[in-house]
């Protein structure tokens, strides 16, 4: 819509609205129609507009009506806001003044729709050349655009941020389906990509009208980082992006999410910090980690003994040690957790060896794991706690029955559920104890027992006399 001032034409803004009748527009529109006919161009010049005839006919036509004399005189006085008006000169938003007029919604009707058309270029321009200070004036200037007329207004400066919204969802997925042009070593280019096409400074000017397109670019943005996160090795960039869409004025449902994600991603990338600071220590503690997961191989195998794994693994490393790393060490930690676990299960299954599995589990509890590792292992101890009761009651199993024999009363036999050797029917040393049931020929055996603590101390007590009484007498008889 193109802005002409009738009243600036004719060269009437001398006069005073009262005095402005049909005659007088008359004799000055001749006048104007005949320095058109003897102009060379066959054009009125007009703020840098040809206007023929027709277009200057149209523009006094609108003299008609009272209402538009008085509004045409004021604004041909008002020179900026004509200029503006016509051609958009920008000294209007650089110097704008509040007047009485602006306040009567009659003259924003009239003058809106060429304002809100200027408005519209001026800022969708200032936004793409980045200037601020004209960009602000503009949106200052929204008192002088009409409800009906905010579509127009910010029509162009919409669909420039509805175009770059959907060039960072056509980013995300090329980066999601791996088509992307960024690669690990330039992937932090997308930080100023983002920063460049949702400047924060001039998104949080703008006004409600567009606090729906302000949601969805943070949306956007959060998309965004989702992939990167998942498909590169940073944790900068994600964090950066989602603090970067967090400045600006959010009004959405979603906002905590983006807090959520925020916090998450923040909580990584300081673990990865402090990891990458720590490099050389958890090189040391990954070596160890390898260590005992070569040692489990060897127990499964049946190549080391299980009670020799525990002793390598107790000298392997230092628990407190290991307990007070930082969290930077939270998974070397779960990892030797669990690798310990795997032999001590190795160590039951595949050596029957209930002691050393059940030291090597106690040794895992005793690593600082999260709360579902450790219920998890916890359950594995009281599991190898029962069978180690039930095979206290039942006794280990065993390939054959011992031998029972007596000559003249020397020999082996049970007196019990113990093995003794016997001199002319008196037990002298207690060799084992079973669990075992005598029947009408003989006895059953189902396991083997460990013996009472007393038996140990009077059998190898007694071996260790014999074995002093024929030291003795070899030293004597020499």
């Amino acid at each position: 819509m193109v802005y002409i001032n009738p009243i600036e034409i004719l060269e009437l803004k001398d006069k005073e609205v009262n005095e402005i009748d049909s005659s007088i527009i008359k004799k000055s529109k001749r006048r104007l129609f005949a320095d058109i006919d003897l102009s060379d161009s066959g054009f009125y010049e007009y703020n840098g507009q040809k206007l023929t005839k027709s277009d200057c006919e149209r523009a006094i036509d609108e003299l008609e009506d009272k209402n538009k004399i008085e509004f045409y005189s004021h604004l041909s006085t008002n020179v900026e806001l004509n200029k503006f008006l016509a051609n958009g000169s920008n000294d209007l938003l650089n110097r704008l003044k509040q007047e009485s007029i602006y306040k009567l919604p009659e003259f924003v009707d009239f003058i809106s729709p060429f304002f809100s058309a200027k408005i519209d270029h001026i800022l969708l321009k200032s936004f793409q050349n980045k200037d601020l200070e004209l960009f602000s004036s503009a949106l200052r200037a929204e008192y002088l655009i009409s409800k009906n007329d905010l579509n127009k207004a910010y029509k162009s400066l919409g669909n420039e941020i509805q175009q770059r919204i959907a060039e960072t969802d056509k980013l995300t997925k090329e980066i999601k389906e791996e088509n992307s042009n960024y690669t690990d070593d330039n992937i932090d280019d997308v930080i100023n990509v983002v920063k460049s096409r949702f400047p924060s400074r001039f998104l949080n000017k703008l006004p409600i009208y567009f606090q729906s397109q302000i949601n969805k670019i943070a949306s956007s943005i959060n998309y965004l980082q989702i992939p990167i996160w998942n498909e590169f090795t940073t944790t900068f960039v994600p964090l950066s992006l989602l603090e970067y869409l967090l400045e600006l004025n959010i009004e959405s449902v979603s906002k905590p999410t983006f807090e959520k994600n925020y916090n998450i991603v923040k909580k990584k990338h300081e673990e990865r910090i402090e990891q990458e600071k720590n490099a050389p220590l958890i090189k040391e503690w990954a070596k160890i980690l390898i260590s005992i997961q070569s040692k489990v191989d060897d127990v499964e195998n049946e190549i080391l003994k299980a009670s020799d794994a525990l002793s390598f693994v107790k000298s392997s490393f230092n628990l407190s040690e290991l307990n007070n790393l930082p969290s930077f060490a939270n998974e070397i930690r779960t990892q030797i957790g669990y690798s310990i676990r795997s032999m001590s299960i190795a160590s039951w299954n595949k050596q029957q060896d209930i002691k050393s599995s059940i030291e090597l589990i106690k040794l895992a509890l005793n690593i600082e794991l999260p709360v579902n590792d450790k219920q998890k292992i916890s359950k594995d101890y009281q599991e190898l706690l029962e069978i180690k009761e039930r095979r206290e009651i039942q006794g280990t199993p065993i390939s054959s029955a011992p031998s029972l024999s007596l000559v003249n009363g020397c020999g082996t036999t049970i007196y019990g559920k113990t093995l003794y050797f016997v001199i002319i029917g008196i037990p002298i040393v207690p060799i084992a104890r079973y669990n075992c049931e005598p029947t009408y020929n003989g006895y059953s055996f189902f396991g083997k027992l460990k013996l009472h603590t007393w038996q140990q101390v009077w059998k190898f007590g007694l071996i260790g006399v014999v074995a002093i009484f024929i030291l003795k007498s070899i030293i004597e008889n020499n």
